[in-house]
């Protein structure tokens, strides 16, 4: 009879740390339906996208990010998240130091675009830097870096891992994501970081795709990149 109640006793522990482990990391169900989307706005943005979404600025990040380099001016930031490890970033930088328009007169038109394309790739990296700097990202490793082309503008993408710690290590939770840096005028950047769990991966990034291909800027600027901004 003790070997009994053991065996009981041994299988209702395995089954309480299943359900905790099941708890701890959830497989969300991405939007599928028309109507679970809607128009958010909030600052220079306006995107279509899933109401589960919590829409906010992480000010936190931004200060993080603030702090890796001196160079980098950030104008506005947009966060559309669903739990710790669901959501996509969405942030415009500058350079910190702007060339006055006095003295872009003088030069060629595209004296810009090669110095554009080296701040571009220089905050790329050091977002990436201030990821893998994050105490709160255990083993961040960028695993592919490539070209690639949004709505006709050519940028860098870098896909990356990490993980999310928890004190006791079988909760922790591993994360899969992405970022990709873009010019959206000739003064700015825009960095989309997208992100969620592995197993969720392809029917998510479904999702940030659909962000990516409506989403909106308002900018007084000029933009070259037409449809960027309204």
């Amino acid at each position: 009879m003790l070997i009994v109640y053991r065996i009981f006793w041994i299988v209702g522990v395995i089954a309480l740390v299943a359900e905790m482990v099941i708890l701890a990391n959830p497989r969300q169900v991405a939007p599928q339906r028309a109507s679970d989307w809607e128009i958010r706005e909030q600052g220079r943005f306006r995107v279509r996208a899933p109401k589960q979404f919590r829409l906010g600025r992480d000010a936190l990040r931004l200060l993080m990010l603030n702090t890796v380099g001196n160079d980098i001016r950030f104008v506005d930031a947009l966060e559309l998240s669903r739990g710790r490890r669901t959501g996509m970033q969405i942030v415009i930088v500058a350079p910190r130091e702007q060339i006055p328009p006095s003295l872009q007169q003088g030069l060629p038109q595209n004296a810009s675009a090669p110095n554009l394309n080296q701040f571009m790739r220089r905050a790329h990296d050091m977002y990436l830097a201030a990821m893998r700097e994050d105490w709160g990202f255990v083993n961040f490793s960028e695993t592919k870096r490539a070209a690639v082309r949004i709505r006709g503008v050519q940028g860098i993408r870098s896909d990356y891992e990490y993980t999310l710690p928890h004190p006791i290590p079988l909760f922790n939770m591993p994360v899969r994501g992405y970022l990709i840096t873009l010019p959206l005028s000739p003064t700015e950047v825009i960095h989309f970081n997208a992100y969620c769990p592995p197993n969720s991966f392809g029917d998510y990034q479904k999702i940030f795709d659909q962000i990516l291909a409506t989403i909106e800027v308002r900018q007084e600027s000029q933009n070259p990149f037409g449809g960027w901004a309204r």
